[in-house]
């Protein structure tokens, strides 16, 4: 049994099908890669699995539970984590700030006016736990900064911290490596595959970036117009002659 897992998805605006029964499973532990041309409904695709929105057909599982009908918080309170691929931190608020919110949303503690006025003291464990993420994305000393003051990369790792901070079971990652140069994105890769490795959670990639997907995911889908084309190993989805046409075109992917 998948731990995420969805079958027949069909999404419709307007007249236009965005997605045609398509299915995606994520396992436990496991490193799933979701890519595919502009415009193939990968987004589409994230955000019915994250409940923003509800699919005009199909099923979505977590953990063997329906979860289809379910709004994105209470999947977020089951174990569904996710990071934005446009930086969504909010100005006025130091790195650690963000992780005690996600936190507090997490468990349901504290009142939530409270945190949005500043008035919600945290408590020293709580602060404990923040620091030792950041820690361990290599944010150490860091919680006190300012967001405004952080670079890009940076700032995608307070994002991964403050997804990790709510303990999920499964993380969907929107495109990572957005405005991240070759540097940053493997310096982020190991990190999320360091700590990925650590925690034993699932993780689904939706990027543009094919040299990422190949060198860090277990298996990878493939969209096209909104039906699923292929899927499987990695190593062997980049050499598919269905995927060259429709995404990489002439590119030469090498492959672990």
């Amino acid at each position: 049994m998948s731990l995420l897992a969805a079958t027949g998805i069909t999404k419709r605006f307007a007249g236009i099908t965005a997605l045609d029964d398509v299915r995606i499973a994520v396992d436990e532990g496991e490193r799933v890669g979701l890519i595919g041309p502009n415009g193939a409904g990968k987004t589409t695709l994230f955000n019915c699995l994250l409940g923003l929105l509800r699919a005009d057909a199909g099923t979505v599982s977590f953990d063997g539970s329906d979860i289809t009908r379910l709004p994105a918080y209470r999947r977020a309170r089951l174990g569904i984590g996710r990071t934005f691929q446009r930086v969504e931190l909010f100005s006025g608020s130091s790195v650690r700030d963000h992780l005690l919110f996600a936190h507090r949303i997490r468990s349901g503690t504290g009142a939530l006016w409270k945190d949005i006025l500043g008035l919600g003291l945290p408590k020293p464990q709580e602060l404990a736990s923040c620091d030792a993420l950041l820690e361990s994305l290599g944010l150490e000393g860091m919680g006190g900064e300012p967001i405004e003051t952080l670079s890009l990369g940076q700032s995608r790792l307070v994002e991964v911290a403050r997804a990790l901070m709510t303990q999920p079971r499964i993380l969907l990652l929107d495109e990572p490596s957005s405005g991240l140069d070759r540097a940053e994105t493997a310096a982020l890769a190991g990190t999320l595959m360091r700590i990925q490795t650590d925690q034993g959670f699932g993780l689904l990639l939706v990027e543009h970036d094919v040299e990422l997907v190949a060198t860090f995911t277990d298996r990878t889908y493939v969209l096209d117009f909104g039906r699923l084309i292929t899927h499987g190993p990695t190593a062997e989805v980049m050499k598919d002659p269905q995927v060259k046409t429709a995404y990489l075109g002439d590119m030469l992917v090498d492959t672990p």
